[in-house]
Order: structure tokens, then C-alpha cells, then sequence
């Protein structure tokens, strides 16, 4: 039996705009993943949860608190970090090369919330 949290990234990671996604919790382990293979979700997680706490940093220095967002644009592609409000973990989201990130962050926004409940 799947997961409701394994459903809602499964649905995800199947959007055109999304190559990927990790569920990662504050101490830099995969709470869970959907990703293409060769991709490392252990690193991702590690790192990601490290970027994250320097970012909570660098928000709380330049006055502006705690970043709920962040978009790294790559040459391959986009990344984003989203902090699932309420809860332990982040999420981290392989944006497609070619996707729509407009359209991906608007969904990530918008079901965020519903998300945090079930990581």
C-alpha cells in the first residue's frame, strides 16, 4: 500500500515541470523520494538540509527571518527549497529543464500546506 505522502510525490513528480522531488527532514535525511535514476537522494537531503541552514542564517542576518522559498538557477535546470510549514522537513524539487518554474512554484505555494501535514 502506498503512502499518502508517497501519492502526493509520486503525482508530483510526474508534472512535465518536475524532474524529481526529495522530502528531506532538518537533520538531512530522506524522509521520502521520487527521482530519476543516477540521482543521489541521500546527498540531495544532506545537502539540502545544510543550504537550508545556512539560508536561515543568512535570512536572520539581512533582517528578513526565515526564507519559506528558495530557487537555484542552474544551468541544467532550477531547484527549489521549500520549507513545509509546521513540520520538521523541506522539500526539494528538481525542476525540469524545459519546465514551467512559474507554474511549478505557483503549485508548490499552493498545496505546500497540505504537504507539511503529511511529512
Amino acid at each position: 500500500m502506498t503512502s499518502p505522502l508517497r501519492s502526493v510525490l509520486q503525482a508530483l513528480a510526474e508534472r512535465p515541470e518536475v524532474a524529481g522531488v526529495v522530502v528531506v527532514s532538518d537533520e538531512g535525511l530522506v524522509v521520502d523520494s521520487v527521482l530519476p535514476d543516477g540521482v543521489d537522494r541521500e546527498a540531495i537531503a544532506a545537502l539540502g538540509a545544510t543550504a537550508l541552514r545556512s539560508l536561515v542564517g543568512l535570512g536572520h542576518a539581512a533582517g528578513v527571518g526565515m526564507p519559506t522559498e528558495v530557487v537555484v538557477d542552474a544551468a541544467g535546470g532550477a531547484l527549489v527549497l521549500l520549507r513545509l510549514s509546521g513540520s520538521t522537513a523541506s522539500l526539494v524539487v528538481l525542476a525540469a529543464d524545459q519546465g514551467d518554474l512559474g507554474t511549478l512554484l505557483y503549485e508548490l505555494r499552493r498545496h505546500g500546506p497540505a504537504l507539511a501535514s503529511l511529512a
